[in-house]
């Protein structure tokens, strides 16, 4: 990524091994595009005016009945896309999915689909050589969004949204990601802000050693070091460690946004600064070097991946590590299951912050976006019929109709038997019949009306990943979320310069927690922050959020 905030979003939205390793085979998101398997990427509100709710909310009890495409309008229209995918094989660009989308929609889709892997090359080029297609599909707004906002590559959309009620149900906080000089460059696809990676514990290691949940760094600590040398899994054997921690210190031991890495915190000028260099972050860097001395997380920790880091936690080996109960893969629950058939997991509540506030930062509230080709502008029936194409895969269909008695999701996904089975009352896509799946070719999702109404537990099929699930969801439904206002605003210093600073943050804090360095130097560290660039950043960044009368939410 080459930007702190597609980073941020990534972070949380991911799974460890990334995208490609994050979802199920459920219709939790509805995109099998980007969910073939999908990190504080997020990583996500959908919190909306009372006014969109209400629209959103009749849009579901209705389905597509108001938003449904017009059938087969006059005119066919050739219409051209490029996107990046997870999914593996790559879809068929003249698959059943797109023939039925042609039929259907009176057009001629010529798709293009490039690995996600090989996208951030890819698109400019294609944006260099000027011949664009007529829908350019990102991973989220960096740099390059806005540099080609800037120099007009992309359609200004404010007056077409109000058109579509699926469209227009999207939250002003996520409009204003895409949003560049006033006007909407883009469309973004729903991803929950309340969903992204949060702390999890073995809370049966706490019961076997009498311990309670931790609910401040102090106890944190000794729960730590308890399950690194008190047998927490009551095995005989010194085996396990308190907390799973990878290098670049994924994921640490954030306990609600204080500590995070997000824009929460303040300097002495009453400056929003990123996490990475404020006290709070301090406190969690303490913390790891205390629980490295105690040998409570890996003597590797700095070199090991983050896939290595996680296959420990689901190996009954780590007590605390990070997970998010949205869109995952249940196999690696099963396996827990299987080899530590006591085992129980729970979600750490935040921790009380030193303002009085408890949460935890939440995910943008989008993941993937769609712009359309600015030589559209003379084109109004090609914008009407791929926005009324978007607004139809948009629109949402609540969790417990996406079966084959509803003719728009069995349509949407293929039909039963085609593009997915029936299981238990759940929809399950079939492996690899992404080309039989209409949703692949738009590479859309639902947009829900909230985070809730996605349900996440309905969709799974293993009891234990399902309980887990729906615990968290119950805990995060009354727990704050704080929506963090730099993932609204475009800096260009912040994208030029953070990606290196970052980098040098994350080497020095490595240093203090393996004893290299020591904390008493923190000071020091973020002076050198400040001094190559990052004052400029901050002055840039709240300038910014003045001048656009945005500010952090809590939710």
């Amino acid at each position: 990524m080459k930007t702190k905030q597609i980073v941020t979003l990534l972070a949380a939205v991911c799974l460890v091994t990334g995208l490609a390793g994050c979802g199920g085979s459920n219709n939790n998101t509805g995109n099998n595009t980007a969910n073939s398997n999908s990190t504080q990427t997020t990583t996500d509100s959908s919190n909306t005016s009372t006014n969109t709710t209400d629209t959103a909310a009749n849009t579901a009890t209705n389905n597509t009945t108001d938003n449904q495409a017009t059938t087969t309008p006059d005119k066919k229209l050739e219409i051209s896309s490029i996107q990046g995918t997870w999914a593996s094989p790559l879809p068929d660009p003249n698959g059943n999915g797109a023939k039925m989308i042609n039929d259907k929609f009176n057009v001629d889709l010529k798709s293009q689909f490039v690995p996600y892997d090989e996208y951030a090359n890819k698109l400019p080029v294609v944006m260099a050589a000027g011949d664009l297609p007529d829908m350019i599909g990102m991973e989220g707004v960096d740099a390059n969004f806005v540099k080609w906002a800037k120099q007009g590559a992309f359609l200004p959309l404010n007056d077409y949204i109000d058109k579509y009620d699926a469209i227009k149900s999207i939250p002003k906080s996520v409009w204003d990601a895409v949003t560049v000089d006033g006007k909407i460059y883009a469309i973004p696809n729903y991803f929950p802000a309340k969903y992204g990676k949060k702390p999890i514990i073995r809370k049966d290691w706490l019961d076997n050693l009498g311990l309670s949940m931790p609910t401040t760094y102090d106890e944190l600590k000794k729960v730590a070091i308890a399950f690194a040398k008190n047998d927490p899994d009551k095995n005989g054997k010194n085996d396990t460690l308190g907390l799973g921690l990878a290098k670049s210190i994924v994921y640490g031991a954030w306990m609600g946004a204080e500590w995070d890495s997000g824009w929460y915190n303040k300097n002495d000028k009453g400056q929003l600064i990123p996490g990475n260099i404020s006290e709070g972050f301090k406190k969690q860097v303490t913390l790891l070097r205390d629980l490295y001395k105690e040998g409570a997380i890996s003597k590797d920790w700095a070199v090991t991946k983050s896939a290595d880091a996680r296959k420990d936690f689901f190996a009954g080996k780590t007590g605390i590590y990070y997970e998010q109960p949205y869109d995952i893969s249940e196999t690696r629950f099963k396996q827990l299951k299987e080899t530590n058939p006591t085992a129980e997991l729970a979600v750490i509540p935040p921790f009380t912050q030193d303002d009085g506030q408890q949460g935890f930062i939440g995910l943008p509230g989008y993941y993937e976006l769609h712009s359309l080709n600015a030589n559209l502008k003379d084109d109004p029936d090609k914008i009407n019929r791929i926005l009324e194409m978007i607004n139809y895969f948009m629109t949402f269909i609540p969790v417990d109709q996406r079966n084959d008695q509803n003719p728009e999701f069995d349509w949407q996904h293929g039909g039963v038997g085609k593009g997915y089975n029936m299981e238990n009352g759940v929809a399950l896509d079939i492996d690899g019949a992404f080309s039989e799946m209409p949703e692949t070719y738009l590479g859309v999702r639902y947009w829900a009306p909230t985070d809730e109404d996605t349900q996440p537990a309905m969709v799974l099929q293993d009891p234990f990943t399902k309980s887990f699930v729906q615990s968290a969801v119950d805990l995060l439904k009354n727990t704050k979320t704080y929506l963090d206002p730099v993932n609204r605003v475009h800096s260009d210093l912040l994208y030029a310069k953070v990606s290196e600073l970052d980098q040098a943050v994350s080497e020095h804090t490595t240093k203090m927690i393996v004893g290299q360095e020591s904390v008493d130097d923190w000071d020091k560290m973020v002076q050198e922050y400040l001094s190559k660039g990052g004052q400029d950043i901050i002055d840039q960044v709240n300038q910014l959020l003045t001048d656009s009368g945005i500010q952090g939410e809590w939710k």
